[in-house]
């Protein structure tokens, strides 16, 4: 079995990169082979436009069209292509990055917009059917404040809700078995002895990754 990890942080020492790279070294004890695609060292940039594809259109570029007629030509830029052929082999995708402004970091956003094409990671009948589908997806968020701030009594929402356009929107949109998110609550503020117990933590929740049961994610619904 084989994982890519794509960490969306642009500090290369951060704790979300210290996630990252436990979560590595936790599946290749386990038997994965892993790929760990730190977006910040590899150059990433965010926005999606004229320069993913070898051929854009000489008119209004529709991202969306374009995507899909890259997907069946192979005209995807060069560096997009190569990060959409890391994705095609994953059959565990785990996502680390930190909660900022209830959502994650611009990189994640652009690796969505990029790499997570029309014909590469869904079709016309997402939710259901897709390129991925069966593909495990993890997200792995550290998040800044204490848990019973993002509970569901908590002043800023349930941290699952906030959380619906990554889980719902866009990962089960792509057709992918999506788990149980893997949160750690107090990444800013908690001395070394919380991150590390973190670390830990999430070190024993992916030696049984593979075994774990998708969960049932949904639209959210006005009150």
């Amino acid at each position: 079995m084989h994982a890519l990890i794509v960490l969306a942080h642009p500090e290369v020492d951060s704790f979300s990169a210290a996630l990252a790279r436990e979560a590595a070294t936790a599946l290749a004890a386990t038997g994965w082979t892993v790929d760990l695609d730190d977006l910040t060292r590899e150059g990433f940039h965010a926005e999606a436009g004229r320069g993913d594809l070898r051929d854009p259109p000489a008119g209004l570029l529709q991202i969306m069209r374009a995507q899909k007629r890259a997907a069946a030509e192979g005209g995807f830029a060069p560096d997009v292509a190569e990060q959409i052929r890391r994705l095609q082999q994953a059959d565990l995708l785990v996502l680390v990055f930190p909660f900022w402004w209830f959502s994650g970091p611009a990189l994640l956003k652009g690796w969505f917009d990029r790499v997570l094409a029309n014909g590469i990671a869904y079709g016309p009948d997402p939710y259901v059917d897709g390129p991925l589908k069966g593909t495990r997806a993890l997200a792995c968020v550290a998040v800044g404040a204490d848990a019973d701030y993002y509970g569901p009594d908590g002043v800023a929402g349930d941290i699952h809700a906030l959380l619906n356009p990554i889980l719902h929107g866009t990962l089960a949109y792509c057709a992918m078995d999506v788990l149980e998110p893997f949160l750690v609550f107090g990444a800013d503020g908690r001395d070394d002895t919380h991150r590390t117990a973190e670390l830990d933590r999430l070190r024993r929740r992916l030696t049984v990754v593979a075994d774990e049961s998708p969960i049932r994610t949904s639209p959210l619904r006005a009150q």
